[in-house]
């Protein structure tokens, strides 16, 4: 499978997660399951999950975050109930790599001693400090380390975006919102259209 086809397989790169019954039910026990218990990350990883997603998504005095919405407890269920195979190996693998990483920039091996600052630094590293190496790191299709974690903050980072406007607090209260909008209007600005609000399902 080649690199563009695990991405389309996993979802990204194309800025929303398609919507069939299996995801939609995702996204209603989200919201109701509170006795829920991780099924593809183990309890470690969650929490170590939850810091690294509330870093690239925190929250603010107009927005909730990652942690405020429970964005990962969508992106356990949607890696064990919806990825095939060869989709739940690469994000496993390439967590591994991130992990491997962060042990050494930590200088700890134990994944539950959450640092902050250490996972704040690869985040730094990898999405903004070396944006020219994104596409050789994306090219390279995990023939390094680099290229391994690259992809893996790419994917959680995709992943994290399309859980936060999905989300049914963000889609109602924060974007616009209508399953059945009932009428078409071409040639439209999105000013005009919704008030400059970006639509919650494409």
């Amino acid at each position: 499978m080649d690199r563009r086809e695990l991405l389309k397989k996993l979802g990204l790169g194309t800025g929303i997660v398609t919507l069939n019954p299996v995801t939609l039910s995702l996204f209603q026990s989200c919201q109701n399951n509170l006795d829920w218990n991780p099924v593809f990350f183990n309890k470690d990883e969650i929490d170590f999950l939850e810091t690294l997603c509330e870093l690239i998504l925190p929250s603010s005095d107009i927005l909730p975050g990652s942690k405020d919405l429970d964005l990962v407890r969508f992106i356990d269920l949607y890696a064990f109930n919806v990825l095939e195979y060869g989709s739940k190996s690469f994000l496993t693998k390439t967590f591994k790599s991130f992990k491997n990483e962060y042990f050494e920039e930590s200088d700890n091996s134990n994944i539950n001693r959450i640092d902050k600052n250490s996972i704040s630094k690869l985040l730094n590293f990898y999405l903004e400090e070396n944006k020219v190496k994104h596409d050789i790191w994306m090219n390279d299709y995990m023939g390094s380390s680099k290229s391994l974690s690259y992809m893996f903050l790419y994917s959680i980072r995709e992943l994290l975006i399309n859980a936060f406007r999905t989300n049914q607090y963000i889609a109602t209260n924060i974007l616009v919102y209508k399953p059945i909008p009932m009428e078409q209007k071409g040639c439209v600005d999105l000013k005009s259209a919704t008030n400059g609000k970006a639509w919650a399902i494409d």
